[in-house]
């Protein structure tokens, strides 16, 4: 049961974002003709169809990461981890200076 609520949420989500995709394409300029690109100064529609495009895959790709995630594809223990190297600010090779306080402007940086 629990996979075909995935495999449902998946297909929706899918078709959601062909539609969203589509929607520009399929804009009339209010008078029942295609609007044409560039017809308008104006940047309001624009913006919102960006955000919506934005909004849109948010989406899709959220549901994409729950699916990954309810299929497993995220292990608990994974066999292979990254290795981090951490090297501490101390033991970066200096300028020549002990501290690593280069004191060639007397104290400070000049004020120019």
């Amino acid at each position: 049961m629990k996979k075909l609520l995935l495999r449902l949420v998946l297909v929706s989500t899918l078709s959601i974002a062909a539609l969203a995709a589509a929607a520009p394409a399929l804009a009339e300029d209010g008078h029942g003709a295609p609007a044409s690109a560039g017809s308008e100064n104006d940047v309001v529609p624009a913006a919102l169809w960006s955000l919506a495009g934005v909004a849109a895959g948010a989406v899709v790709l959220g549901a994409l990461y729950f699916f990954k995630r309810g299929i497993g594809g995220f292990p608990e223990n994974p066999s292979w981890v990254a290795p981090i190297s951490i090297t501490r600010s101390r033991d970066l090779p200096g300028d020549g200076d002990s501290h690593g306080h280069g004191d060639s402007h007397g104290g400070h940086a000049p004020a120019h």
